[in-house]
């Protein structure tokens, strides 16, 4: 990835920014290898409501309603609105802002466009002025007469697909877009208000408010996200104690997949048992300091993940969240790297998960391991949400100077 970045005349701050925007790729949310992911999504829904970890860039919200209403114009809109958006990926590598570019690589290639990546996004932040909008519902309506008597209709009114505050698209839009992702300051204002009035009283909105770390690797590392209040407060808590809870069990279940990548003969990593037992042990140490296991109600978060959900967790989710806590709680944690009823458990765990697809004792799917599976602590979203939010706030203190640079 660093190779598609333009260093050139770049100041040691711009060089910094840019890093942090690799890293979003890097920062993958771990890979649900346990069955965690409908606790994690739902946790992650309720701090970062709309968001998910294949959103990157602010300006994306922006371009895409641009895209579609300068293509719901034309004759063949369908035809434009996707040459538009392939427009748009030339245009922001021209700029030389283009960190978190959809079709870096693919180019015009690119089969996921924006629209279908950001599409839950702009309806959940009214955006999208209907949210119940199709894409071709979008570019089929926007404009029509809402009187029936069609385009001759000289009454003014018309349908609008779009918010009728959404700021204009700049000059010579898709293929020309001179500041790339970097958000005008009404830009920037405008969603943030969007994120205020539709996602009142979350992280997210506390956030759009008071600017992160750009370097934190967690919400709960990070000081403007500490500093919420309110039942924002409780549920960062919450998720810090699940994470901190859950890692333990992703540990131990690499550090197995290691000694028997090990014992099978296999040499392509050096000696990855050893750096998982070193993991587990400062995970060990580290555990008291974020969760209490014998106070914390591990029970109060599962039921509002289900509020969140709108249905229960799995069932065998729900057993494996709450006995591993269990296992904890009686066993301890200074020795569970050579636990029997901890290797056990998980071992059984992913069986049950995976079925055939599990790894463990299948020497064949241990040979393509590549030394991590979702060994990775949740973080439930946060690489690409603050990228979301460096990008608004940015824009928020860009100068004139800079936007006429």
């Amino acid at each position: 990835m660093p190779s598609l970045i333009a260093w050139l005349d770049a100041s040691s701050e711009e060089q910094r920014r840019m890093r942090d925007i690799i890293r979003l790729f890097a920062e993958r949310e771990s890979r649900d290898e346990l069955g965690l992911g409908q606790i994690r999504d739902a946790i992650a829904d309720s701090l970062f409501p709309g968001t998910s970890t294949l959103l990157t860039r602010a300006r994306y919200l922006l371009f895409v309603p641009w895209a579609y209403q300068k293509a719901s114009r034309r004759p063949n809109p369908a035809a434009d609105a996707d040459r538009f958006e392939r427009d748009i990926i030339h245009a922001v590598k021209d700029s030389g802002d283009y960190a978190g570019l959809l079709g870096m690589q693919a180019g015009e290639a690119l089969k996921n466009l924006p629209s279908a990546i950001y599409w839950t996004m702009l309806r959940h932040y009214g955006i999208l002025a209907d949210a119940s909008l199709s894409r071709d519902d979008a570019l089929r309506l926007d404009g029509m007469s809402t009187s029936g008597d069609g385009f001759g209709d000289t009454s003014g009114t018309r349908f609008h697909a779009w918010s009728t505050t959404l700021p204009s698209a700049p000059e010579g839009f898709p293929k020309s877009i001179a500041d790339g992702f970097a958000l005008q300051p009404d830009e920037a204002a405008w969603l943030r208000d969007r994120i205020l009035d539709e996602a009142a009283g979350s992280l997210f909105a506390h956030l759009a408010v008071e600017r992160p770390t750009a370097e934190s690797p967690a919400p709960w590392a990070d000081a403007a996200a500490l500093a919420v209040d309110g039942e924002a407060h409780e549920l960062l808590a919450d998720a810090r104690a699940f994470s901190a809870l859950m890692h333990g069990a992703q540990l131990l279940y690499n550090l197995l997949l290691a000694e028997e990548y090990q014992d099978a003969g296999y040499d392509r990593l050096s000696d990855p048992s050893e750096a998982f037992r070193d993991r587990l042990t400062r995970w060990s140490d580290d555990l008291p300091s974020m969760v209490n296991l014998t106070t914390w109600n591990l029970d109060a978060l599962l039921a509002r993940v289900e509020l969140t959900r709108g249905s229960p967790v799995n069932l065998n989710s729900r057993r494996f969240v709450r006995g591993w806590r269990d296992l904890l709680a009686e066993h301890g944690t200074d020795a569970l790297a050579d636990s029997a009823a901890a290797r056990a458990f998980m071992t059984r765990r992913e069986r049950q998960h995976k079925g055939a697809q599990a790894r463990l004792g299948n020497r064949a799917r241990l040979a393509s391991w590549g030394g991590s599976s979702g060994a990775g602590a949740l973080v439930y979203r946060w690489p690409q949400v603050r990228g979301i939010l460096l990008d608004i706030h940015d824009g928020l203190e860009r100068t004139p100077e800079m936007t006429d640079a």
